[in-house]
């Protein structure tokens, strides 16, 4: 089959399937040229061990990634900048060429559950690689210098191989070195930032922080991009609404709905969608409703506000 054809019948199924199902036809058409031209993830079975503490406890844990970037609401700033940054990991020879570099060091700073991490599954999703997070548990140990031998030793693992590896609050390594009074802590940020500084692969590494205001001034100079993610406006709720309830049938008031969502995070959102999803299935329901978003918003609403959450 010549390429032209492949890349029809490609086209033909996606639009198929775009018929049975609403979601993104750009998404699905990305999807399926990519998994017909990539390899699939490598699995923990079939890879060279991972990094491990002083106490023999893994450093990472290495995962398939399932969650693409057609899953994310994401502000057009955002999209289009990690669509550009997948662009370049994809023509790194190219680029090599004109003795030019990709990004690969990526900052992620907003409030938590606002996409940050979710982000990093989608661009190695997108890439069709594996997703190596730290584990923070295991990173930060109570004896000097052990939390900064772990670091050296993540950041040499992260330049062997092809992965996206994630460090998930990374301001707890990171935060300012003047105001710190722990003689371990100015150490391990400064092993950090030089760490990253000689960091030469090409795979990306992914910080991400919910607390950017904190993060030592000298720490956003060694990534080539730093995105700024938020709680989602009304219309992006509504867009996030359509993607988790798709599988539903569902009619609501779209403007109602998004007013009694505001303020939350984007995984807030989520558990409300799935809590909604998970009631219409037990009692048996034909579809979900205007009613059945706002009683679950307001459940969750005052838990959160119960446990502290929301102040006033």
């Amino acid at each position: 089959m010549d390429e032209e054809s492949s890349l029809t019948d490609v086209v033909h199924s996606a639009l198929q399937e775009n018929r049975r199902q609403p979601a993104s036809l750009a998404g699905r058409l990305e999807r399926a040229a990519g998994a017909r031209g990539r390899r699939r993830p490598m699995t923990v079975n079939n890879m060279t061990p991972v990094p491990l503490s002083d106490e023999e406890a893994p450093l990472v844990t290495v995962s398939e990634p399932l969650v693409s970037l057609d899953d994310l609401v994401l502000t057009h700033q955002t999209a289009t900048a990690l669509r550009e940054i997948l662009n370049e990991q994809r023509h790194v020879s190219r680029l090599a060429a004109y003795g030019l570099r990709p990004r690969t060091k990526l900052l992620l700073s907003g409030p938590s559950g606002t996409g940050k991490t979710r982000t990093s599954e989608a661009l190695a999703f997108a890439l069709g690689i594996p997703l190596v997070r730290v584990r923070l548990s295991a990173v930060v140990s109570s004896y000097l210098g052990q939390t900064a031998r772990h670091l050296e030793r993540i950041l040499e693992y992260a330049e062997n191989g092809r992965w996206v590896v994630s460090f998930d609050e990374i301001d707890m390594f990171a935060g300012e070195r003047e105001s710190s009074d722990h003689g371990e802590m100015r150490r391990v940020s400064t092993v950090l930032l030089q760490q990253l500084e000689d960091y030469k692969s090409d795979n990306l590494v992914i910080a991400t922080t919910n607390h950017g205001a904190s993060l030592d001034a000298a720490m956003w100079r060694r990534f080539d991009e730093v995105l700024t993610y938020r709680h989602p406006t009304q219309a992006q709720i509504a867009v996030l609404l359509d993607i988790k309830l798709r599988k539903f049938s569902y009619k609501v008031n779209k403007e109602q709905t998004c007013r009694a969502l505001s303020g939350l995070s984007h995984a807030e959102i989520e558990s409300i969608c799935l809590d909604v999803m998970r009631k219409s299935v037990l009692a048996g329901a034909k579809h979900i409703s205007t009613a059945d978003i706002m009683d679950s918003a307001a459940s969750r609403k005052k838990r959160y506000k119960e446990a502290g959450k929301f102040q006033g």
